[in-house]
């Protein structure tokens, strides 16, 4: 009796501690606190471009696309609406400032600002372009959030292996993809590896299909199994197995009292076993999902859906982990005919008339796709997760408005990296800097950094 209220005033280590459990238990700490931690398929991180800002009449008049109604119980604008099926795994960052300027007028400072928070450079060395209005401009000034994550490497970032290790998991470090991206200038480039040193999309779908699944071939194949990870859940299986009978012998040793503690620690182990038994062993392309080789001759529209069936193919079949996606180009010229639009989006931006619902248009148009996108990720089944839950998507533009404001740019999130990512969220972020959300994307993206660019240090990240 009085062994018993001792066992009774000890906390849960030392009476492990007490019974000479210590090491059998301590493998297990970890485990009994975490969540998902057996998901083995990588993170992966996709940049989503669009051209434009929220669509106004004029420089002070601007559709305000903010949410409507709290934190977790909102509803998107006219804009985002073909999001709504996807709320829940989809955050909206409302307010933020763009971090970019320079040379240039604002599209173009804002296209080489969009991932890199950094300034758009003066020409020089015979590298000069129209940055708008015969205003010239050199190119971006600094690397790309995809490019920095692409480059890290570890346990919770999208590579484990260094880019100079001798072998790499996946093909292609880095993909970069665009539908009708123009010729290079800094008003059509958006993704950079360094300071003036852009890198350009392949905007040909049947071109990126056959570079990207050059000897992808699923078929009646069976997935290889990776040994090392199936060692790793068979070491873990049979430590649930130990502490299983461990935490059966401890109930003949103490009160009672603390039989709900005991069962709930078992109901844990119970639950990890669970997962474990459902982990996938084999390598990330279990479920690739090949797309249809693209056609030539397509219309904007079919290029779009092609590339994102590549996009969705790309990461299923674990041909990279890190991509971007550029749709158009700052000053965009497409005519949306199929809207029935008599004038290309530019130009209807600026021709002295309202055209706010022709823009809105425009805006839900491309958020049809992205939900599609989305859709097709979420489809996609990784074990107790989709590819889009493994995934962190930000979709952003160069603008904040197409009358050149530089704030509420409006930005959107989607899947969650792993879980790095609470999603169905509407967060109010007004003024503060976007450069946030770029240190925010890096750090649940698995680095250690608080900042990024040249125009704020230290920004630190958003509370999403």
């Amino acid at each position: 009796m009085n062994n018993r209220k001792r066992f009774n005033r000890l906390s849960r280590r030392h009476l492990l501690k007490a019974l000479g459990l210590t090491a059998g238990m301590s493998p297990l700490l970890p485990l009994l606190n975490a969540s998902g931690q057996e998901n083995t398929r990588p993170k992966r991180l996709l940049l989503i471009f669009t051209p434009d800002g929220a669509p106004a009449q004029n420089y002070n008049t601007t559709v305000d696309w903010r949410p409507q109604g709290t934190t977790t119980d909102f509803t998107f604008h006219r804009i985002h609406e073909p999001l709504t099926p996807l709320r829940s795994k989809v955050v909206v960052p409302w307010g933020l400032r763009l971090t970019a300027g320079g040379a240039g007028e604002q599209h173009a400072y804002g296209m080489a600002g969009l991932w890199t928070a950094s300034t758009l450079s003066d020409p020089s060395d015979g590298v000069s372009f129209d940055g708008g209005n015969g205003n010239r401009t050199g190119w971006g000034s600094g690397p790309s959030i995809d490019q920095i994550v692409a480059r890290a490497s570890g346990a919770e970032c999208p590579y484990a292996l260094a880019p100079d290790a001798p072998t790499q998991e996946t093909p292609f470090r880095t993909v970069e993809l665009g539908v009708r991206c123009q010729n290079p200038t800094s008003l059509n480039r958006m993704i950079y590896s360094a300071a003036n040193s852009p890198l350009h999309p392949e905007d040909n779908p049947h071109s990126a299909f056959g570079r990207l699944f050059d000897g992808v071939n699923v078929g009646d194949q069976t997935p290889s199994v990776d040994p090392e990870a199936e060692r790793r859940l068979q070491e873990k299986g049979a430590l649930v197995d130990y502490l299983k009978g461990d935490l059966g012998r401890l109930r003949t040793k103490i009160g009672h009292e603390d039989y709900d503690k005991l069962d709930a620690h078992l109901e844990g182990l119970l639950q990890i076993e669970q997962r474990l038994a459902s982990a996938p062993t084999g390598d990330a392309a279990v479920n690739c999902q090949l797309p249809e080789e693209a056609g030539t001759g397509t219309t904007f529209p079919q290029e779009i859906r092609h590339m994102m069936d590549i996009v969705v193919g790309a990461f299923s079949c674990d041909v990279t982990r890190v991509m971007s996606l550029q749709l158009s180009y700052a000053f965009s010229h497409v005519l949306h005919s199929w809207l029935g639009h008599q004038d290309d989006h530019h130009n209807m931006s600026h021709d002295g008339q309202d055209r706010r619902e022709q823009l809105q248009q425009i805006d839900t148009w491309y958020a049809e796709h992205v939900a599609y996108l989305l859709e097709r990720l979420d489809s996609v089944s990784e074990g107790d997760s989709t590819l889009l839950d493994n995934t962190l998507i930000v979709w952003g533009r160069e603008l904040g408005s197409t009358a050149h404001r530089m704030d509420r740019v409006p930005f959107i999130l989607a899947g969650s990296g792993r879980g790095a990512l609470t999603t169905g969220r509407f967060h109010s972020f007004d003024g503060q800097e976007h450069a946030r959300l770029l240190v925010s994307t890096m750090q649940m993206m698995g680095l250690e950094t608080n900042t990024i660019g040249n125009r704020v240090q230290d920004s630190g990240g958003l509370a999403l």
